[in-house]
């Protein structure tokens, strides 16, 4: 249900629980859910960010992730403050996996992380990205720009998130009916 952009109250209404009980299951199912390990080195991967908040609007979050260009899949991701720090974390991750090209938006922060014969940028370079970041918005009713559920904790954010991007490898289904 949270893939289906219902928040944890509307979820504890659905179910006839208690929100603390709907809350404290999405945090135990984020918890056990890992990123998938990657055998097979990416030849392409394209990273973005999108905005957030956790609590109230001025505690500003950004969600830094990065998909491999052929599958679309989400290949792993970061929730933190937009500096230098955070985004280092996820293009070193990303680096593990031997890309032969990472693409991105033309944020001076890239630039500065990857090496210069890796990086492609430009708004053409990350068109599947860009789509998947209107499609999380659709489906993760916290990402909504305008809209009423949003999250308390960091936590929570992060654990709706690897439901979302990775909860198939527990058998949820993370796929919308129809």
């Amino acid at each position: 249900m949270v893939c289906e952009s219902m928040g944890a109250r509307g979820i504890a209404r659905v179910l006839g629980i208690s929100r603390q009980t709907a809350s404290n299951r999405i945090m135990l199912l984020g918890k056990d859910i890992k990123a998938p390990e990657h055998t097979v080195d990416r030849v392409s991967l394209e990273v973005d960010e999108l905005w957030t908040y956790v609590g109230r609007k001025d505690n500003e979050y950004w969600i830094a992730y990065g998909i491999d260009r052929n599958t679309r899949s989400v290949v792993d991701f970061i929730v933190g403050k937009r500096t230098k720090v955070t985004l280092k974390k996820l293009i070193d991750r990303l680096m593990t996996l031997n890309p032969k090209v990472i693409r991105t938006d033309k944020l001076t922060l890239y630039k500065q992380l990857i090496p210069e014969k890796l990086h492609r940028c430009g708004a053409n370079c990350i068109n599947r990205i860009e789509r998947k970041n209107l499609t999380i918005r659709t489906h993760v009713k916290r990402l909504s720009r305008r809209t009423i559920c949003f999250s308390r904790s960091l936590e929570m954010l992060e654990s709706c998130l690897r439901i979302y991007f990775w909860g198939n490898s527990l058998g949820i289904n993370t796929r919308k009916a129809g």
